[in-house]
């Protein structure tokens, strides 16, 4: 620990700066991008394609491979200046099948403001929360994109922030599974906002539970597990250089199962997450370390996990691991984009050698 702080404080004192993945150019459709603020009805399409392809030789994780494509078409009608709602259904098709992986109806009612926004329904989620991986795995971009529930982003000159609750699963009186609900902050605090270098507070909290009052028949154990992050954000940029811009974040996490009854083999956890990165223009180069304690996380990145998905009941006491990435991600038109990530990760903690490649290209479309 002592070790990786003074490495934390060398790079800020020499302005080498952020670099959690950048999800910005996957984050959901904004309307306002996409329909004129005049127009009383719009269409909005948001279609992602993927490839995600993980190799692991890690007793924590299998490797697996996602290959499909999203369309999400709605329908817009904005009321007034501040109240809009939206319509929709989420299509998510794999290769390789001939069925529908889901077919989710969505719905939004929006109130916003100069600096707040709260959605009703079919939230701003998944990579759209800014988590960083420990906390919230890219996969769930796949497996879990739509949450439904209550939201309020805000957004001022020092402080931004969202926080939200996603419902689940929702029970009945006849149910026979638990209810299940997360509840998520993540808010940035600017301490410096240069034109040219920038220094932020990032601190995250997402809380699971699994449980529930009412329901037909007994229940496994209830679960009530939470994780904590906090760092500092540092991002330098150097126009006119062959680096253009050079990234850092570094992280402090925590895990905590409120539960007295534990319901996983560690009561509390904790972890460190560094990462670095050299841009030049949409193509760049990470860096990233992780170490951690009895780290649970429900939906953080598996293979950072204590936890094996591979084996239930396999517990790793210590994770440790370097990463190398190469990253290309650009706009290729205003409502286009490309994202393409080489990944070599090496555990420090089982001595292998991992990997992950994926590429996604985004397309929207509205009546602006």
């Amino acid at each position: 620990m002592k070790n990786n702080i003074l490495l934390i404080f060398s790079l800020i004192i020499g302005q080498q700066s952020y670099s959690q993945l950048n999800n910005s150019l996957l984050f959901n459709a904004n309307p306002d991008s996409l329909i004129s603020n005049k127009s009383k009805f719009g269409y909005m399409v948001d279609n992602v394609n993927y490839v995600r392809n993980t190799e692991y030789k890690s007793d924590i994780e299998q490797g697996a491979t996602w290959a499909g494509t999203q369309l999400w078409p709605s329908a817009y009608y904005r009321y007034n200046k501040a109240l809009s709602f939206r319509a929709g259904l989420f299509i998510q098709k794999d290769f390789g099948t001939t069925t529908f992986r889901n077919l989710i109806p969505t719905y939004t009612l929006t109130y916003s403001t100069k600096n707040l926004k709260i959605n009703f329904g079919t939230l701003d989620g998944s990579l759209d929360h800014k988590l960083i991986e420990p906390l919230y795995a890219t996969e769930n971009f796949i497996d879990k994109r739509i949450e439904n529930g209550l939201q309020m982003k805000g957004k001022y000159k020092r402080l931004t922030f969202d926080q939200w609750i996603d419902w689940e699963k929702m029970i009945y009186r006849t149910s026979t599974t638990q209810e299940k609900f997360t509840v998520g902050f993540s808010g940035n605090i600017k301490c410096i906002d240069l034109k040219n270098f920038k220094l932020k507070i990032p601190i995250q909290v997402v809380g699971r539970h699994v449980g529930g009052e009412i329901y037909a028949q007994p229940h496994p154990v209830i679960k009530t597990q939470f994780n904590f992050a906090y760092g500092l954000h540092l991002t330098q940029k150097m126009p006119h250089n062959f680096i253009d811009k050079i990234d850092f974040q570094g992280f402090v996490t925590f895990y905590e199962d409120l539960i007295t009854a534990k319901s996983d083999s560690f009561i509390d956890g904790t972890g460190q997450y560094i990462a670095l990165s050299f841009h030049h223009k949409y193509v760049g180069l990470m860096f990233n370390y992780w170490d951690a304690h009895q780290f649970i996380s429900p939906l953080g990145e598996p293979l950072y996990q204590s936890k094996s998905r591979e084996y239930p009941g396999d517990y790793r006491q210590y994770r440790k691991m370097l990463m190398a990435r190469l990253l290309v991600e650009r706009r290729i038109w205003e409502h286009a984009t490309f994202v393409g990530r080489l990944n070599i990760i090496y555990d420090l903690s089982e001595k292998q050698l991992n990997n992950i490649a994926e590429v996604y290209f985004k397309f929207n479309i509205g009546n602006k």
